[in-house]
């Protein structure tokens, strides 16, 4: 082949996992702010580095957090799919200090609120050590090299291959009708990921000779959302369920996330409501907090409940969102919130 012809070789994806062992005594001092980085690692032709802040990366959490950012070095844009997190003092990881996502860096993503200092403290130093676990996938086009697989071996992904069976529809055998419009999706994958399907569509004889199920209180594109979950398990990209047009992107991501959080909940699907739970930390605020409090209770989302609670209690929070109208008819739909709220503000002036 001429060295001037186009290469034919192209790679849809390109994944690398790393661990990395941090130093607890050397670097728990640091200032609020101020961080160590990992080496850089290659995963997809680009270079990445983890960023490690050992009292957090914002002041208005007084070191209570450590923080973790994951930063793309060499490109301006990347999307990835990846998972984060911290193995305990056994070597595993723990659900309270996993990020699982899908996002486009520009060029990072920052988590200021990882885990709690204490938490790392008391639950993943060992000998003085702990370690940073971090896997990536990329979405190339056309990425040159095969990265991430042995000689001769090509890079199956599973879950691609099951995103592409739900888009194309093939084999099809139960449709769900939402608002007058179809979603087929194949009946054993269903069941096999949820218990709740797996009671409605095998052991439920209306449903199991039912070919169209209708559901009536979800809309089709949270449907699809949890579908896409289920069949790869990752959220897809928020353009693909959002309508075309939409102004704000942001309040529009909010509120898919809620309602994926409901139908996770209502599906007994743990991973999904875990990845809702993370999305919707990010978006907590003066203006979304009390709604984004009363779902985590009406859906026991312990982890959301408690960063709303948080986040209200810091004085000059509480003096902002005392004053909504949310959260004053908190006080009349779930009394108990309030009670909890008060507990943890006299606990922080304690402290």
């Amino acid at each position: 082949m001429a060295s001037d012809a186009p290469n034919p070789i192209s790679v849809q994806m390109a994944r690398g996992s790393y661990q990395f062992k941090v130093e607890n005594s050397t670097t728990k001092n640091l200032a609020i702010g101020e961080f160590i980085t990992t080496p850089k690692f290659s995963v997809g032709g680009y270079k990445w580095i983890i960023k490690y802040y050992p009292q957090g990366s914002n002041a208005e959490n007084k070191g209570t957090y450590i923080s973790l950012s994951l930063e793309v070095l060499n490109s301006k844009s990347v999307t990835a799919e990846y998972e984060l997190c911290l193995l305990n003092k056994y070597g595993k990881p723990t659900s309270k200090s996993w990020i699982k996502s899908i996002d486009t860096f520009q060029p990072s993503w920052c988590y200021g609120r990882f885990i709690k200092r204490s938490a790392l403290e008391s639950d993943y130093i060992k000998d003085d050590y702990f370690i940073i676990a971090c896997s990536i996938t990329v979405r190339n086009e056309t990425c040159a090299m095969l990265r991430s697989s042995s000689f001769g071996v090509f890079p199956y992904n599973l879950a691609e291959e099951f995103r592409v069976l739900l888009e194309r529809q093939q084999d099809t055998d139960v449709t769900f009708e939402l608002e007058g419009e179809n979603i087929s999706a194949h009946r054993i994958i269903l069941a096999s990921r949820s218990p709740v399907f797996r009671a409605e569509l095998f052991n439920s004889m209306v449903e199991t000779n039912c070919k169209c199920i209708k559901i009536d209180d979800m809309n089709p594109q949270v449907f699809r959302g949890m579908l896409h979950y289920m069949y790869t398990d990752f959220l897809p990209d928020i353009e693909y369920l959002v309508s075309e047009g939409t102004s704000d992107m942001n309040i529009a991501s909010t509120i898919l996330y809620q309602h994926l959080l409901v139908a996770a909940d209502r599906y007994a699907l743990d991973g999904l409501k875990a990845l809702c739970e993370i999305r919707l930390r990010r978006t907590i605020s003066v203006d979304t907090v009390v709604s984004l409090l009363d779902l985590a209770e009406q859906h026991n989302s312990r982890s959301l409940k408690e960063e709303c609670l948080e986040f209200i209690a810091e004085p000059k929070n509480f003096v902002k969102v005392a004053l909504t109208k949310e959260y004053a008819s908190l006080g009349n739909s779930c009394p108990s919130l309030l009670d909890e709220l008060r507990w943890k503000i006299e606990s922080a002036a304690d402290n």
